[in-house]
């Protein structure tokens, strides 16, 4: 019998035993223990986080990492460990290698080959630490968040228990190995371990000048057997060059009385008063466990067998004879909101404390644009004869996600409710798609931060964990609540069936997860994982399993089987993105689409061979690949294929025969950023209809091309700003009917105005202005709208434009504005549709006006950039402020005014001569003749020490760039 199979075997009659077995399991000497050589510690029980005393943080620095050629038998042979080094945890083994200078950057040029046989080692993790302070009889459970993949640990040359799974554990208790000077010694083995596949590299290529995949052996991905492993770090489709391994989670010890708490569970059931809030009724479960330890217990048996089956004498009840009292208390701040105590009636064993709490006067959390997302710290504490034995702290915020029908038409199966009520008010969901934060698991909380805040920014509601990724870490969901962001958190099943999944593994990943998370107010939606069938055979057990348990733990939140699923649709259409409102009309909810685009030249100058930026023109030649190896290593589902799609929109911007990286980088980032625009503001006005969008994706986990607003390094390019603008409290939009025309038609330009807050607004004025491409004005209509209480679309004819007969291969310039009462400017939005003589062609015009074609490329002209720089107008830029919030951060304010008697086009904030990353107030954007405004950068010094050397810069395509030295 192969040796995990051996130890799923032994786990299964273990639990099948019940309960007694694995009490005896667990007294057994020492002397005796150590010679089990397979004990398995997956459970699913996780042991909750205590403060004070009985928390001791072994994350950070003070362990060393070394490895061996194949796993050691026993503590003994670490001495003949190979290039035994110091690092920290959590860390990957990749990013411990940077870190330590053994290896270059694994992100740049093609240094990932030197990383490559990382993942075919034994890897041994290990640290000292001290005899915690702790009662005779306490437990000590030393507790690992994730560990990638199969693991080992050891306490003190005794063999604790194997573990696998990344996402949770393994868990032990661990008091009986304790001495006053101690170590752990944990193996980890990557998921693939002896099964190594292809590497892409070497696989031939297809006619196409495509990799063949089908000739890949060794582990895949998409199918990956018995490991729990989401793609995208595991070799999957963006992250060939990869697979992590390693400690990529936190390490901690809890010291627990015999007699202690677990796993509360705290849910919002009712708000009365909504308008006039009075009282919030709150409920809370709390487990307490008296002389027993919960890791010790099975959730069910695993094999044929009654689940509740008492003999005739019944269950014998020993009861705890000591009192205790269970203190509740809610602070907001400093300030008790709320202080409860119970007494508590104890028996051996597991026991539930189940109470309902009414909490006046609550304070509500409440997601971006809806207002404050209030927060309370909760204080659970359990005392014995009056004096504090343990005691749980966790952070939580009071609110109600509710859901209703949209208003359009059901047309297929499994159709959900996906109108939005949070806290009882209605909204349009603005949403975004995230993947990992690093492909490598480098995710400290500042990197988070940073990201998180810009998506704060723009005005994101609610992001979804894409289920190729990751399952969260405890950063990401603080952060989330703090900023008012919330989740759609995907199981990792991403694009495949799993009818191999070791099922005790998969749930004791998904229940620890589910209790690990369900206290967190930002988290709103599971979900089972991405695009893959949740019906078919080879996953009825591992959706079960979810679902069962989902009804167990976590009751409160909606679960959606997958997605594309329940309504919600993927979508990547090649398209004028006016289709979106037509093509689908009658989806409720948007759950992934968007464009590829290059991000800033910046990261391919600090990343790529420079020499390879030569005939870029030619990316989708079948040949391109043999000259430009490190360009391509750095293209995410680069294929022929699919690279037209991207630089068709870019040919509309810049000529791209033969483009620079800088024009391609570009013109790329502004085609798509107009096609993210468009179909928001289409899929927007659709509601309540639609009532979600949920675009593809925010940020990339290393520096690649893709489909991305902000790339590896925190930089928010093009498509960010685009985006951003459309989701604004309040935006005007004209509701074109198409981006391409020909002379001498009317051009209709009706106006929707999207509202997101419950206040009407009177006394506005719409605008719509169409110039030349020279900026000179040939029509203008000016409105009165009253605005109703959001969400709300409000609809507004302005009237037809009559394209001059003789206008032809030129762009029109269309501009609409929303004012005040007070005539201060709310919302602006501007277009670029083309007047083109390939529209005169009968058959073209009839096909492209009938249905959703692809974008065509416009080989010699017209281009944008080059059109509109003829006509030249000034601007002025002054610094403001720089506050410099820390080494590595700033924020810095600027004042710029376009003096000149033309429209500046495409303004552009920027900051050279230092690495940076930037998120601005606004960026390429439309600044009117005599407008002045103030933009605020968020700056992320990359290399703080050359930050003096920084200069902001000003500029447009048609007005010369200006700096400033900061």
């Amino acid at each position: 019998m192969k040796k995990e199979t051996y130890f799923h075997h032994l786990y299964k009659i273990s639990l099948a035993a019940g309960k007694v077995a694995l009490l005896v399991f667990i007294l057994w000497p020492e002397a005796a223990f150590s010679q089990v050589k397979d004990k398995a510690l997956w459970q699913p029980f996780r042991v909750t986080e205590r403060s004070g005393n009985q928390h001791i943080e072994l994350s950070g620095e003070g362990w060393s990492l070394g490895h061996a050629d194949q796993p050691i038998k026993n503590t003994s042979e670490l001495k003949a460990l190979k290039d035994v080094f110091s690092t920290s945890v959590p860390n990957s083994v990749h990013w411990s290698y940077f870190k330590a200078g053994k290896l270059p950057h694994p992100y740049y040029h093609k240094n990932s080959l030197q990383y490559t046989w990382l993942d075919e080692k034994a890897w041994y993790y290990r640290r000292s630490f001290k005899l915690p302070e702790k009662g005779a009889d306490d437990y000590v459970f030393l507790c690992f968040e994730g560990v990638d993949y199969f693991s080992k640990v050891w306490v003190n040359d005794s063999l604790v228990g194997v573990h696998e799974g990344m996402f949770g554990g393994p868990t032990v208790e661990i008091s009986r190995f304790l001495k006053a000077e101690n170590e752990i010694v944990v193996e980890v083995r990557a998921g693939n371990w002896g099964n190594k596949a292809t590497y892409y590299e070497n696989l031939p290529r297809s006619a196409s000048g495509e990799f063949d995949y089908s000739k890949r052996t060794g582990y895949n991905p998409r199918a990956s057997g018995k490991i729990i492993k989401p793609w995208v770090i595991s070799g999957g489709s963006g992250g060939e060059p990869f697979f992590s391994v390693g400690m990529w989670q936190g390490v901690r010890l809890e010291v627990v009385p015999k007699v202690h708490l677990e796993r509360p569970y705290l849910t919002t059931t009712d708000l009365k008063g909504l308008n006039n809030l009075q009282s919030a009724t709150l409920h809370l479960s709390l487990e307490l466990l008296a002389n027993e330890a919960s890791t010790n217990l099975s959730l069910h048996p695993w094999v044929n067998a009654q689940l509740d089956h008492p003999n005739n004498y019944g269950q014998k009840f020993e009861p705890v004879t000591e009192n205790y009292t269970v203190q509740f208390e809610m602070l907001s701040g400093t300030t008790s909101a709320l202080k409860q105590t119970w007494q508590v009636n104890l028996t051996k064993g597991r026991n539930w404390l189940e109470k309902d709490i009414a909490l006046p006067n609550p304070k509500l959390w409440n997601p971006t644009g809806l207002g404050k997302a209030e927060l309370y710290e909760v204080k659970i504490t359990l005392l014995k004869e009056g004096k504090t034995v343990d005691n749980l702290r966790f952070t939580y915020g009071v609110r109600r996600i509710e859901y209703l029908p949209t208003a359009g038409e059901r047309t297929r199966d499994r159709w959900d409710n996906w109108q939005f009520v949070i806290n009882g008010k209605k909204l349009f969901v603005k949403g975004m798609n995230f993947t990992p934060q690093d492909i490598l698991l480098d995710l400290n909380r500042e990197r988070y931060r940073w990201t998180l805040e810009a998506a704060k920014k723009m005005g994101v509601q609610l992001i979804r964990i894409w289920g190729g990724g990751l399952l969260e870490t405890q950063h990401f969901y603080d952060l989330c609540n703090e900023l008012g962001i919330m989740v759609w958190q995907d199981f990792p099943i991403g694009n495949q069936d799993t009818p191999d999944y070791p099922q005790d593994v998969w749930e004791a990943q998904v229940v620890q997860n589910i209790v690990r998370l369900r206290n967190h107010p930002s988290l709103a939606i599971w979900c089972g994982g991405n695009e893959f069938n949740a019906y078919s055979l080879g996953n009825a057990a591992s959706l079960g399993i979810i679902e069962r348990n989902l009804k167990l733990f976590d009751p409160s939140r909606v679960f959606k089987r997958t997605t594309p699923d329940h309504g919600a649709i993927h979508t990547y259409p090649d398209m004028d993105p006016i289709w979106y409102n037509r093509s689908y009309a009658k989806a409720p909810w948007i759950s992934e689409t968007g464009m590829h685009s290059i991000p800033e030249a910046g990261v391919f100058y600090e990343t790529v061979d420079n020499k390879e930026f030569t005939d870029l023109g030619k990316m989708w030649d079948k040949e391109f690949y043999k000259t430009h190896p490190e360009l391509i290593h750095h293209f995410t589902e680069y294929g022929p294929g699919r690279v037209p799609r991207m630089l068709s929109r870019a040919s509309h911007i810049t000529d791209v025969t033969d483009p620079s990286i800088d024009a391609i980088s570009e013109a790329s980032q502004v085609g798509a950023g107009e096609f993210y625009q468009i179909f928001s503001e289409k899929i927007q006005g659709n509601y309540p209809v639609t009532a979600g969008l949920m675009p593809w994706v925010f940020k990339r986990h290393w520096p690649v091309i893709a489909i991305q607003l902000m790339d590896w390094f925190g930089h928010a390019g093009a498509p960010y700003y685009f985006l951003k603008r459309t989701y604004e409290p309040t935006h005007v939009a004209v509701d074109l009917e198409r981006m391409l025309w020909k002379a001498g038609e009317k051009i209709n330009l009706p106006v929707k105005i999207t509202h997101a807050q419950t206040q009407p607004i009177k006394g506005a004025q719409v605008s719509v202005t169409v110039l030349d491409d020279s900026f000179k004005s040939l029509w203008h209509q000016q409105k009165p709208v009253t605005i109703k209480a959001g969400p709300s679309v409000n609809a507004l004819q302005t009237g037809d434009f009559q394209i001059p007969a003789d206008y032809r291969d030129r762009f029109l310039l269309v501009l609409t504005e929303l004012k005040d009462a007070a005539g201060k400017l709310i919302s602006r939005s501007f277009y670029y549709p083309r007047v083109l003589s390939k529209m005169e062609d009968a058959a073209f015009y009839d096909d492209y006006t009938t249905k959703p074609i692809e974008w065509i490329t416009l080989d010699k002209g017209p281009w944008l950039k080059p059109t509109v720089a003829k006509s030249v107008t000034h601007c002025q830029l002054a610094v403001v402020n720089h506050e410099k919030i820390d080494a590595q951060h700033s924020r810095i304010t600027v004042r710029v005014k376009n003096e000149g008697n033309l429209p500046a086009f495409m303004t552009k904030v920027d900051i050279s001569g230092t690495k940076r990353a930037i998120v601005a107030s606004d960026n390429y954007s439309w600044l009117a003749p005599g407008e002045s405004r103030q933009i605020t950068l968020d700056v992320l010094w990359r290399e703080p020490e050359t930050q003096n050397n920084a200069k902001v810069s000003f500029s447009a395509w048609n007005s010369p760039k200006t700096e400033v030295k900061l």
